[in-house]
């Protein structure tokens, strides 16, 4: 049986800043601490790595890696269900905003990847990268 994580004061002011940014562009870690210090009582940097990486393992933060390859990782708050296995994702490599393809479209790219090429494709880490529809009208690309 698998234990259920210690909810900290530190945890929740986490999921709480987290579950702010939906509809942003995820942010690195660095990135979170510091939105996180401008609070009172915020966890030390060393606490939200580690919850991070606690909660990335739980699947209630989806961590994503950077589009360069590189190490730097960020992350998205997608909720206690996770759900991320079952879906494509889309980012903007102007903004970084990431989308999740909750629709029949996922499905239908992995059922036509699987019959025309005898790929299975693993939609919880695929992610598709492009211009959102904000970007486009400002004209990046």
């Amino acid at each position: 049986m698998k234990k259920k994580p210690y909810q900290t004061a530190g945890r929740a002011l986490l999921i709480s800043y987290l579950k702010e940014q939906t509809g942003q562009a995820p942010l690195d870690a660095d990135r979170i601490c510091e939105g996180l210090c401008r609070l009172p009582n915020a966890p030390a940097k060393s606490s939200v790595y580690r919850m991070l990486s606690e909660l990335s393992a739980s699947g209630e933060v989806r961590r994503f890696r950077a589009e360069d390859g590189g190490e730097r990782a960020t992350y998205q708050y997608v909720g206690s269900e996770g759900g991320c296995a079952s879906h494509l994702h889309l980012q903007c490599r102007s903004c970084g905003l990431i989308l999740h393809l909750r629709c029949d479209c996922s499905r239908e790219i992995r059922a036509q990847l699987l019959a025309s090429h005898g790929f299975l494709v693993d939609e919880g880490r695929s992610v598709l990268y492009g211009t959102c529809a904000a970007c486009a009208e400002g004209g990046a690309r």
